[in-house]
């Protein structure tokens, strides 16, 4: 038998192709709360610091290929609320039940009595710029991650809303989960604030507002106020909100669940309200 060279090129691709689908790991199966076993939607899957993750679907569900490579990494399963559950990747059958376990430490109530409460806006609230920016979770089957440094009173403040101007209208919803993060003085750190907060919001040209005045959020000093976009299905058109170039403010971005920051060269028009003490420094 003789082979062209154009069949040639299509055998050699065949037998790469499948030499790299062979030493894969594809796992599926199902995220749930360990005490009730109410499946959970939107739980954080992934290998940390390597940029491979999902998230799972609105009734626990996941699925997951993990490149030959990292084989022997191992697999980070998070959600608000629950502690981690960490499962060496080569110890999986392919398909997985994962319990999370409730955090059992309770959140103390804080109320300021003070009267004198003022209401400040913080971070980039200048929503006139140029540029569009289009989100990087639409093409994907992961969350998508954008972060805003922001600097509180250093006496509590409550964070009543967090704020992101959208530059173009679509037909579909999204669905958003509100992060807060420690800093480090580079980077985003850990979670400060241990509850979940997910909304669904129409996307309409404007500001994107969050509204957290139920969920008595009371922070200070520098933290870190991000917008996690969960990944729908089937796929949605791009959610476009604007970008500055220049700015004071500093932001972040990720693009896995279990992923690393990044700094963008660019200023997310994303700030917070807070209430805070007229006589606080």
């Amino acid at each position: 038998m003789k082979f062209t060279g154009k069949t040639l090129i299509q055998v050699i691709l065949l037998i790469i192709q499948f030499t790299a689908a062979k030493g894969q790991v594809s796992l599926h199966g199902i995220v749930s709360d360990s005490t009730s076993n109410k499946n959970l939607p939107f739980v954080n899957i992934g290998i940390r610091h390597k940029n491979i993750g999902t998230v799972s679907q609105r009734d626990g569900s996941f699925n997951l290929t993990i490149p030959s490579e990292n084989n022997a990494d191992t697999l980070t399963f998070s959600m608000v609320g629950y502690q981690d559950h960490k499962s060496a990747i080569r110890d999986l059958p392919d398909n997985v039940n994962v319990k999370l376990k409730p955090k059992t430490e309770q959140l103390a109530e804080i109320v300021i009595k003070s009267p004198l409460l003022i209401e400040k806006k913080l971070g980039e609230s200048n929503y006139r710029a140029l540029i569009q920016f289009t989100d990087g979770s639409t093409n994907q089957k992961d969350i998508f991650e954008i972060a805003q440094l922001i600097h509180l009173d250093t006496a509590l403040s409550k964070v009543t809303s967090v704020n992101l101007y959208i530059s173009t209208s679509r037909a579909d919803s999204g669905t958003f989960r509100i992060n807060f993060y420690g800093y480090d003085g580079r980077h985003p750190t850990t979670r400060i604030y241990d509850k979940n907060i997910t909304q669904t919001h129409a996307i309409k040209k404007g500001w994107l507002t969050f509204d957290l005045k139920q969920y008595s959020i009371y922070l200070k000093g520098d933290i870190v106020a991000a917008i996690e976009f969960i990944p729908n299905s089937p796929v949605n058109k791009p959610i476009n909100y604007n970008i500055k170039v220049v700015g004071a403010t500093k932001s972040f971005y990720r693009a896995s669940s279990q992923g690393d920051w990044r700094l963008p060269p660019h200023h997310y028009v994303l700030y917070v309200t807070a209430l805070a003490e007229k006589t606080s420094k």
